[in-house]
């Protein structure tokens, strides 16, 4: 039996799209492992593949390549000294060569350790590519390379040229390797049309797009709903954003929508890294209306949040990229039949108008959002009419489809590679 290896360079918890991927391929017949950068929190028992973490036993004491300096002086108080470290590490060549230490360690040996032999690499993300390249020239495997962004375009050009020099040197490293993969790889694959025709006017090749709807044969209930875990009631009504916070979010103007809302209406944030937001919620006195309830497991995550009442996105055109995106937690809050509250960003707006499933909203402006959620509460016969066509959404919407493309597509790769 063949075996392919799926590599994220991300916890698996936090990667619904590479948990469906390494599924299907075990649903598909083929010996199915992934590989994560990063160990998973969750229980790995009863997945239908298996999954390997990368452990870095220098990770907990590598002070100067993950930061530790920075977080030792905070944490002490000294913030002048904190700034000016920055400021050197960014417009020196001090952090290119620390990067190159920490990345030839972390991105090139540490994961000999745990990529086994394969007769294909599906790559996820281009950090881990070198790795990934030598392992596949060892063993005579093609590598197929899955970019869930266009990662060139995640910051504005603006930010790009506001970026000290130590980061600019960065970026163009991360093209250059990210070039070099779309160049050498036996296919290349991504997640939306429009993701699709930036890649190729960038790399000279248009991949083939496979989109994030959700795979309901993935499913298990969860141990308790969203609603359940919170403590909240039918009275209450929640919405839930899906997915982890990035910078193209609007995060603070949904804080400020939600002063403009009754007591009774509840938001959760259900992914990574909103903790860092925790202050600001704080500040503004919303802690027991606010919620940051972390990452779920991906295999979970729809039965969890079925129960919330709408799903807020709120993603705007940042960049190029964040303009043209189609994430998961928007096939993930169809799946849960949840009426959107969406921005109006083409791939997302297409779908959501096509099949009549939301509200639009600028996410950029509070009043927009707050006035939204209120006509939502106070047309119950709306919100019929909004599940009834999500419940054609789910139908048409699913996994099933990207699976297919998926099968060809790994089929065809191996065929001309004779595996």
């Amino acid at each position: 039996m063949k075996t392919i290896v799926s590599v994220t360079p991300t916890r698996l918890e936090a990667d619904s799209r590479s948990f469906k991927i390494a599924a299907s391929i075990a649903r598909l017949g083929y010996t199915s492992i992934l590989v994560e950068e990063k160990k998973s929190k969750f229980d790995r028992r009863g997945l239908p593949f298996a999954v390997r973490s990368m452990e870095d036993p220098l990770q907990r004491n590598n002070t100067l390549l993950d930061g530790g300096i920075e977080k030792s002086l905070s944490r002490g108080g000294i913030h002048t000294a904190m700034k000016t470290w920055r400021t050197i590490r960014d417009s020196t060549l001090l952090l290119p060569i620390m990067f190159l230490f920490r990345y030839v360690y972390r991105c090139i040996m540490l994961p000999f350790r745990q990529i086994p032999r394969a007769s294909l690499y599906y790559l996820h993300g281009y950090t881990l590519y070198p790795s990934v390249w030598i392992l596949s020239k060892r063993y005579k495997a093609p590598i197929v390379y899955d970019a869930h962004d266009f990662y060139s375009g995640i910051k504005s050009p603006e930010e790009i040229a506001a970026l000290k020099f130590g980061r600019r040197c960065l970026m163009a490293f991360y093209r250059h390797l990210e070039s070099r993969l779309v160049k050498n790889a036996s296919a290349t694959v991504t997640v939306a049309d429009r993701i699709a025709g930036l890649q190729e006017r960038a790399f000279c090749r248009r991949p083939l797009v496979i989109r994030n709807c959700h795979d309901r044969r993935i499913d298990r209930n969860p141990p308790k709903t969203l609603k359940a875990s919170l403590g909240l009631s039918s009275d209450h009504f929640l919405l839930v954003v899906v997915g982890n916070c990035k910078e193209g979010m609007a995060i603070r103007e949904a804080f400020d929508a939600m002063l403009e809302l009754p007591d009774r209406v509840h938001l959760a944030f259900v992914g990574n890294f909103y903790e860092e937001h925790l202050n600001e919620i704080r500040r503004r006195m919303l802690d027991w209306r606010i919620h940051i309830v972390g990452p779920i497991r991906p295999d979970e995550l729809v039965p969890f949040i079925q129960d919330a009442d709408a799903s807020l996105l709120l993603y705007y055109p940042r960049s190029i990229n964040y303009r043209n995106c189609l994430p998961n937690g928007f096939f993930q809050a169809i799946a849960a039949e949840l009426p959107l509250l969406y921005p109006k960003l083409p791939e997302i707006e297409e779908i959501a108008e096509g099949y009549e499933i939301g509200t639009p909203i600028d996410p950029l402006v509070p009043n927009s959002v707050s006035s939204a959620i209120m006509r939502l509460m106070t047309d119950p016969v709306r919100m019929v009419e909004y599940r009834r066509n999500l419940r054609r959404a789910v139908r048409d919407l699913n996994w099933d489809g990207e699976e297919l493309v998926l099968k060809e597509l790994i089929s065809r790769v191996l065929a001309q590679s004779g595996r």
